[in-house]
């Protein structure tokens, strides 16, 4: 199994101004990611719409990608849904594709039990050859995989690892301490440092957009034990990564993005962008820190 990108940045989907998915900067957007610090991308994950993606659109939008970023980077296919068979079928595609792995979330909106989750990813292990990640996001899904769940997906041939978003470090270091040679990525921001002190492998980020650069820097000094180094930057980045959420997310970090000059067009709906005042109060903050792309003063 060829290595796994550690920082690696959940990428929006750009679109034109007629709401068309705009692979041409999709490219252009990956690049900048990479050159920025990320060691490799997401497609199609829940900052990239995927619930507003047709498979064709993600099909193209992971080809394009990957062709774009070749074997710089990681490119990573977000092909899950709350259903096994479209989900299946998903990682299929995504392997015709050239992904370099898959982020499968945990069931949404069915709530299923531990024994559903453990065999909706059985299901999707055993149709690919790729490596897959789990996504344990229950904010948005309703379920949370438990630890024992995680630990068996574990020992399924080609699972990875987790992307954890419980918000549960206790759950997170218990995982760790089971099996230390599943990956987890840290999939909220703000848990990045903790998490990564206790021993998780890197993070699934939205912030990477735009301080990749601070975000690998903290890494590298955790993985160097010189920890107070790095929670320096965290405790600097916790503003900044409070304001990427405060309209929701994409929502917040397309707007961000929009507003630092990226022609990445308006979300789909249901997605919204922020109303002006609580725009410009995001955008207060965002001008504070120090970015990987410059920021207007104004």
């Amino acid at each position: 199994m060829r290595p796994l990108a550690r920082l690696m940045t959940a990428m929006v989907t750009p679109y034109t101004p007629d709401g068309a998915v705009d692979y041409a900067h999709a490219r252009r957007l990956a690049r900048h990611l990479i050159a920025a610090g990320n060691e490799g991308v997401v497609v199609t994950g829940t900052t990239g719409e995927a619930p507003l993606l047709s498979d064709d659109e993600k099909e193209r939008l992971w080809a394009e990608v990957k062709e774009e970023l070749g074997d710089s980077a990681t490119v990573v296919a977000g092909a899950g849904t709350n259903d096994t068979h479209h989900s299946v079928a998903l990682a299929k595609r995504a392997e015709r594709a050239g992904a370099d792995a898959i982020l499968a979330v945990v069931p949404y909106y069915l709530r299923p039990s531990q024994e559903g989750i453990y065999q909706h990813f059985r299901a999707i292990a055993e149709s690919t050859s790729l490596p897959v990640i789990v996504y344990n996001v229950p904010s948005r899904t309703g379920v949370n995989a438990t630890v024992e769940t995680l630990l068996r997906i574990a020992e399924l041939p080609n699972v990875a690892g987790d992307k954890e978003a419980n918000g549960d470090l206790a759950h997170s270091a218990q995982l760790i301490e089971a099996a230390p040679e599943f990956k987890i990525w840290s999939g909220n921001d703000n848990d990045n440092f903790p998490l990564w002190c206790m021993g998780a492998y890197g993070a699934i980020s939205v912030t990477g957009h735009i301080v990749a650069g601070q975000l690998r820097r903290m890494l590298e000094l955790v993985t160097a034990g010189q920890v107070a180094e790095a929670a320096a930057i965290h405790r600097r980045l916790v503003p900044l990564t409070n304001a990427c959420f405060a309209n929701g997310n994409p929502s917040t970090i397309r707007y961000i993005l929009r507003r630092l000059g990226f022609e990445i067009g308006k979300p789909r709906l249901p997605i919204v962008e922020p109303d002006e005042a609580l725009g410009e109060r995001v955008m207060a903050e965002v001008r504070k820190h120090q970015l990987d792309v410059p920021v207007a003063s104004g």
